[in-house]
């Protein structure tokens, strides 16, 4: 089951997010990839404000725990910050990342993507075909 919602504070008025809930890769993980992206691509702009951990998770119909858990982790990168009685915010000014690139953390979940997809009936070089494929759109953003 998929879960496409909007996270308000995207320049465009709102972020589209989509959860796989029947994916292999934690909600967690999918929800935080899909933030961080959006903050360092500019997709949610500096200073924005973002849904409340409960608002998000109702309307993503998940844990607030898993929420809060994501937001935290975020916060730690320095890609958010949590200003008391105001809300959650991207920051102006973005800290270095804490930790490394983390490659074998990287491949696991592109395994586990190909692993969906073969379960999906495609062959292995139709995976490589749509990675390839996929690669080249990201070049090109």
């Amino acid at each position: 089951m998929k879960r496409d919602n909007r996270l308000r504070g995207h320049k465009g008025g709102a972020l589209r997010l989509n959860l796989d809930l029947k994916s292999e890769i934690p909600i967690y993980v999918q929800l935080k990839g899909q933030l961080r992206y959006a903050i360092q691509s500019g997709l949610l702009e500096p200073g924005s404000q973002l849904s409340t951990m409960r608002e998000l998770a109702v309307e993503l119909g998940i844990d607030a725990n898993t929420v809060a858990r994501v937001y935290r982790e975020l916060e730690d990168e320095g890609l958010i910050e949590r200003q008391q009685g105001r809300g959650t915010f991207v920051r102006r000014e973005m800290m270095p990342p804490v930790e490394p690139f983390d490659r074998a953390q990287a491949e696991a979940v592109l395994s586990s993507a190909a692993d969906l997809l073969k379960g999906m009936n495609l062959t292995g070089a139709e995976v490589a075909d749509l990675l390839r494929d996929f690669a080249d759109r990201l070049e090109k953003e």
